[in-house]
């Protein structure tokens, strides 16, 4: 490691190079990774968040809360059941707008038990109460000129909220969420639509689950946000992506190596000459790529952080620390690119280099 590292700052300049492509391109795979990452948040972050463990649904929902619709008997039952464990959830794609605009702005709806463990907790103002008329936004709201204590309205419905408090990284579905209390949830339901029954959803579960109810299937909130539409499609492709970039940029640093160690035969071949054993030469060369592949990532991994604090709440773009298993690979796969330059290193005949008729 020691003539790794002094190799490494006499020749800087030449490494230097080296350097700046590898942050360059381990801050792009970083860049995709949280956009892998956000987008995900974007679809689910709103049941990902959630203090559920698992969800009932009637038996065709498809792992659907929108679709799904339980009767009064399997409520009361689940209610019978699970008593405190248990909570109604409702979700409604919508709009919404600012009392004094026309502009619609994308919602989706999370009907709620204000005394549930579903209910969302806030950064800004307090939570939602029994009484109807009160929504709490998902921060990105803001972004959009809506501020605390401001009256939003319906679109559908007309029915006139009054923003009590702001949640942060709440979306389903690449919309941002807006909850409401089961009451106003149904009241929008009422005056939007003639037809419109009462149904809950599905129900929210604490803890373990009981006695199966007949015509209900439970899932746990993985298979939930995996059946989300485009979820698992967009999440796989760009997924594969990100490992695919992470594989060719560990390459080139091998190959920038292999063409580096070239141009040092000679050398090796005095070093081995005058008694340098060939794994000590293996172990430089090794040190090397790796003292690059980790110097480049942590740099890229700052800059990526940075980035990350600076976008604003609508971008999706979320950083995760199991994102440090991208790092580790990207490291690995650098180190085993680098054999290619021992394995020709091993195989170098000191008599022929000093000689001058190496090939």
């Amino acid at each position: 490691m020691r003539l790794a590292w002094k190799e490494l700052t006499y020749n800087w300049k030449k490494y230097l190079l080296v350097e700046v492509i590898v942050i360059l391109m381990m801050f792009m795979v970083l860049f995709l990774s949280g956009l892998v990452s956000g987008l995900g948040r974007a679809v689910s972050s709103g049941i990902e968040i959630m203090d559920a463990s698992a969800f009932v649904l009637v038996k065709d929902s498809e792992k659907l809360i929108t679709v799904s619709s339980l009767t009064d008997a399997q409520y009361k039952k689940l209610q019978d059941e699970y008593g405190s464990r248990q909570t109604p959830l409702d979700i409604q794609r919508a709009y919404l707008q600012k009392a004094s605009s026309d502009k619609k702005i994308d919602v989706t709806y999370f009907g709620i038990d204000p005394t549930g463990f579903l209910a969302p907790k806030t950064y800004a103002g307090k939570g939602l109460s029994a009484s109807k008329g009160e929504v709490i936004l998902d921060d990105a709201f803001r972004e959009k000129g809506i501020s605390l204590g401001d009256t939003v309205k319906d679109s559908s419905s007309g029915v006139r909220l009054k923003v009590v408090g702001f949640t942060k990284d709440k979306m389903y579905g690449h919309v941002s969420v807006a909850y409401v209390s089961v009451d106003t949830f149904d009241a929008m339901g009422e005056k939007g639509n003639p037809m419109y029954q009462k149904a809950v959803h599905a129900v929210a579960i604490s803890g373990g689950l009981a006695a199966h109810v007949k015509g209900t299937e439970s899932y746990t909130k993985a298979q939930i946000v995996e059946a989300l539409p485009g979820y698992k499609a967009e999440q796989t492709t760009i997924t594969m992506v990100e490992w695919l970039l992470v594989a060719i940029t560990a390459v080139i640093i091998g190959v920038f190596f292999f063409v580096i160690n070239m141009q040092k035969e000679q050398e090796f071949g005095v070093m081995k000459a005058i008694g340098t054993s060939t794994a000590k030469i293996s172990g430089t060369i090794v040190s090397q790529v790796f003292l690059i592949a980790a110097l480049g990532a942590a740099i890229a991994c700052g800059l990526a952080t940075a980035m990350s604090a600076a976008l604003p709440a609508s971008m999706p773009f979320y950083l995760v620390p199991a994102q440090v298993a991208v790092v580790l690979a990207f490291v690995a796969i650098s180190i085993l690119s680098s054999l290619a330059s021992v394995v020709r290193m091993a195989r170098i005949d000191p008599a022929k280099v000093i000689g001058g008729d190496f090939q």
